[in-house]
């Protein structure tokens, strides 16, 4: 048993389970080694009494939990599984009626969103004034402003609509220190940022979730904002996003001709269509700059694989090999996306970069947790947040043993403004009981994840664990707008 194993056996579990929730990387002693080796038997009994004690505080706070458990009489957790019922879809965060955004009534998606946190951000956001927005621009300006608490962020859009996802600050923070674990390779506190610096191929801020982090990025991962280089260091619009995701399903279902656009957001759509065109030649003149001004030194940059791999290609193009410290973290995520991967596009990336290795991972902006995988192949599944298998047909939860796929779902411990209950599109397939080869302890996810939408021609429709009467029920209750 080492020293660790040790010190955590003598905490009472209520006191582990509390450092889980609130302060994660102090639970681990802020060591990267001691995350990763966190003994099953004590995540497990930490999740539980963690998923109760989240139970607890968020029943009656949250409006559509109270009412989804009302529907089921769930009036307390007793095991793991009693939380599958009470999960919220993917869906959820864009369930209002489109028309709210379309029409601009801002202080009626305020009030939805209500229904899905805790009482004192609903307070905050009904009271903010959003008369003068005239997008999704100038309402999530006037929610970061009113609302500090929330770090309210979007999807991106791909199904023709948003999602709205209320994080609170404190998760993000949460988040963020967890991820540090990894990047700074940390064995215990350190003092100060070491000597880093971020390669961004994309905006410097946006409301959408994944440019949401960056703040956070500057703030607790480096020495401070002259380290984040980013490849456009403006404000990605998100109405032109919202409206890109319009077009794409009007031109689906043949009904462009029908879709109206303000004057204001055509010009803005018109500057992002020559960005766009623009973008091959910016992101090649952009990766050549960084590579001749960060030559050498340690960098963190992280992105989907196939802009990692374009990012190496057109360095390689220019004979630029080994470019950056051995020991910069490259991280991706995300899996294929439906497009080819390239033999040898790792090798790309690590000959261009020259870091010793690629740090994958699996992960979603709706739950924040990062499961990063090992030497062998496979993500190992974060303490912070509770994996569950769901049948396809039916969202019953699958047996905790052996090999099985299913439909991912997980609850997000770290959740504290919001339940953190949610069933994702991913086809994915945990080992439970064989120990994987790199001897982490945790069950892990095999490589092989897929979206049910491809799986099934692009439709993907999710039976809700509860009883249909009480899901729809919910719903409405969700989407009733009557003041």
């Amino acid at each position: 048993m080492t020293a660790f194993e040790q010190h955590l056996r003598e905490q009472s579990l209520d006191a582990k389970t509390q450092l889980l929730l609130t302060d994660p990387v102090a639970l681990v002693g802020h060591s990267k080694r001691n995350w990763e080796h966190l003994p099953r038997a004590e995540v497990e009994a930490m999740q539980l009494r963690g998923l109760q004690q989240r139970f607890a505080q968020l029943r009656d706070q949250i409006p559509m939990l109270k009412k989804l458990a009302d529907g089921q009489g769930i009036e307390h957790i007793d095991c793991i599984d009693d939380v599958v019922p009470l999960l919220f879809e993917h869906t959820m965060y864009k369930s209002y009626p489109p028309s709210l955004l379309d029409n601009n009534k801002w202080a009626q998606i305020a009030k939805w969103m209500g229904k899905l946190v805790t009482p004192d951000i609903a307070a905050s956001l009904a009271a903010a004034d959003y008369s003068a927005c005239e997008g999704l621009d100038d309402f999530f300006e006037v929610v970061g402003r009113e609302v500090p608490q929330l770090r309210l962020g979007h999807s991106s859009g791909t199904s023709g609509t948003i999602s709205f996802l209320p994080h609170s600050v404190s998760e993000a923070i949460k988040s963020t220190l967890a991820r540090r674990l990894f990047i700074w390779d940390m064995d215990g506190p350190v003092a100060e940022p070491p000597e880093l610096h971020v390669a961004y191929p994309y905006f410097r801020r946006g409301y959408a979730t994944h440019l949401r982090g960056n703040d956070y990025t500057v703030k607790y991962v480096l020495k401070g904002e002259e380290y984040f280089h980013a490849a456009y260091p403006t404000l990605m619009s998100s109405d032109v996003l919202y409206l890109g995701a319009k077009i794409r399903a009007a031109q689906a279902k043949g009904t462009l001709d029908r879709l109206t656009i303000s004057p204001k957001l055509r010009a803005k759509k018109a500057e992002y269509d020559k960005l766009l065109a623009d973008m091959p030649q910016h992101l090649e003149n952009f990766f050549q700059t960084i590579a001749e001004e960060l030559k050498g030194k340690r960098i963190f940059v992280w992105g989907t694989w196939n802009l990692l791999h374009g990012m190496a290609t057109a360095g390689l193009k220019h004979g630029l090999e080994g470019v950056f410290a051995a020991d910069s973290f490259i991280n991706t995520g995300g899996g294929a996306k439906g497009l080819e991967q390239p033999p040898g596009w790792r090798e790309d990336i690590l000959r261009f970069t020259g870091a010793r290795r690629l740090h994958e991972l699996y992960g979603m902006t709706e739950v924040l947790a990062s499961h990063f995988m090992c030497e062998h192949g496979n993500y190992h599944l974060a303490p912070t947040a509770v994996p569950y298998l769901l049948d396809p047909e039916t969202s019953q939860p699958l047996p905790r043993e052996g090999r099985v796929t299913g439909r991912a779902a997980f609850f997000d411990l770290g959740a504290d403004s919001r339940w953190g209950g949610f069933i994702t599109g991913d086809e994915i397939t945990i080992d439970w009981s064989t120990p994987c080869g790199c001897g982490r302890p945790s069950a892990y996810v095999l490589p092989l994840i897929q979206r049910y939408s491809e799986l099934q021609g692009g439709d993907d429709k999710i039976t809700c664990a509860a009883s249909a009467n009480v899901h729809a029920e919910a719903m409405d209750f969700l989407n009733n707008f009557d003041i």
